[in-house]
């Protein structure tokens, strides 16, 4: 290979967990305290800004909050509290092998939670006293509904044929978003699969492993999917690392990348949309672990530099920054380094790419962030993201209202119209679709 793949930009320009820490401390001395209500409250806080007085009504008893394509209840009566999340109808065919899945995850994926079969309908739910609700514990509850139910029910829908009991929220990407994104697949599918062709020739199928994980890396970070096709990318990563011959794993790799470069554009568009999570499935960076993921990686760079190994050092510094993005929340002082170096070094001959990636690693390794555009974007972020947290109260009920008071037509463009403006970053635009929205809101009243 004697060029970089080709850069897509993201979706999403901040990659930052929307998590605060100093809430989470505070739910823990609330707790201590014998504030038991007021600690959960707190934990809320800490998974995401506002999603408390969102999803809560106002006495803060009852909460009804989205994970993907579930919906987490939450009711605080009677010195218990209670969390259940309905997940899907059982189908006419398959339910026999469908419900023995479910009993399997029972048993191997929930922990303190519960599958419970309703009729036709399954749900979770756990039920604990205010006593027991410390607040480490009742993240890992949360956690372990959200995940289990946003990864299975589209796994179950896809496999068995079951219906969600609960019809996602959604924001889907603006057509020319879609298109950007599967010409991206496109492009950077022909580019892995001629590289594969390239390398298979000398059987060099460590670099195949590596360009075509690096792949899966890439398309998770640029197109940033929810449902099916994020379970398919999760599991042709976890596939990669089987323990088998790696020219039996790069043939399997393959596989999957042609079939989902066959994928037309309408099914890619189904998975590719906007929505609420309560609880990342990413872990949340800090310079600290950022430096300990990379380090072996930038001990392997410096070593093929400095003996003119330009493209070991190119593939293998693009595959530990892609992989980072699959696994961590990156934070944004990180994120624009590394953004700004990844969209330079596409399209590179290796050498330059290798120059542009290791002074990128360089930077992180040495601790050296203040990088002046990486302080405007921050900037620029946490402005859009302070604009947002405040309006986000108000623009929930206002769509809520509009609901009740205008046409979907109506609804799914003003919805669309508000993500374009979010995904730039204008938030000018976005705060006169709001204005906007509210006002056919009361003009609908007055009427």
């Amino acid at each position: 290979m004697k060029q970089t793949f080709t850069f897509i930009s993201p979706v999403v320009d901040s990659t930052q967990s929307p998590v605060r820490t100093e809430a989470y401390e505070q739910s823990v001395d609330l707790y201590n305290q014998g504030e038991y209500v007021q600690a959960f409250h707190s934990l809320l806080d800490y998974l995401n800004t506002g999603f408390r007085t969102k999803y809560g009504n106002a006495d803060g008893t009852e909460f009804h909050i989205p994970h993907g394509s579930i919906l987490v209840h939450i009711r605080i009566a009677d010195g218990f509290f209670r969390i259940d999340a309905d997940f899907l109808n059982l189908p006419e065919k398959g339910r026999v092998a469908m419900l023995r899945q479910v009993a399997d995850l029972n048993l191997n994926k929930l922990l303190l939670p519960r599958f419970v079969k309703d009729g036709d309908k399954l749900r979770m739910e756990y039920t604990c006293p205010l006593s027991q609700s410390h607040p480490h514990k009742m993240y890992f509850v949360l956690q372990n509904i959200c995940h289990v139910g946003d990864k299975y029910d589209d796994e179950f829908c896809t496999k068995f044929g079951a219906v969600r009991c609960y019809e996602p929220q959604v924001i889907p990407y603006p057509q020319e978003e879609i298109d950007r994104i599967y010409e991206g697949i496109q492009t950077l599918g022909r580019e892995t699969l001629e590289a594969l062709k390239e390398y298979s020739v000398d059987r060099r199928y460590g670099y195949s492993w590596n360009v075509l994980d690096t792949t899966f890396y890439q398309i998770s970070y640029f197109a940033h999917p929810q449902g099916q096709l994020l379970n398919d990318l999760d599991k042709a990563v976890n596939d990669m690392d089987a323990d088998l011959p790696t020219e039996e794993v790069v043939a399997k790799g393959r596989a999957f990348l042609e079939k989902l470069l066959a994928v037309p554009k309408e099914k890619l568009a189904e998975d590719l949309y906007f929505v609420d999570m309560l609880v990342s499935t990413k872990h949340r960076s800090s310079l600290k672990n950022m430096q300990e993921n990379f380090a072996n990686v930038y001990k392997e760079a410096t070593e093929a530099i400095q003996s003119e190994n330009y493209e070991r050092s190119a593939v293998r510094l693009l595959y530990i920054f892609y992989e980072a993005y699959f696994y961590n929340d990156v934070q944004n002082d990180i994120n624009a380094i590394i953004a700004k170096a990844l969209k330079k070094a596409g399209n590179q001959s290796v050498e330059k790419a290798s120059e542009i990636l290791y002074d990128a690693m360089d930077k992180i390794m040495e601790g050296d962030l203040d990088d002046d555009d990486e302080m405007d974007f921050t900037a620029g972020m946490e402005q859009m993201q302070q604009a947002i947290g405040a309006m986000g109260e108000s623009v929930a009920q206002a769509q809520q209202k509009m609901a009740e008071t205008m046409g979907s037509d109506d609804i799914q463009e003003l919805q669309q119209k508000m993500a374009e403006a979010m995904m730039s970053g204008n938030m000018e635009e976005y705060s006169r679709l709001v204005l906007e929205m509210q006002k056919k809101i009361m003009g609908n009243f007055m009427n």
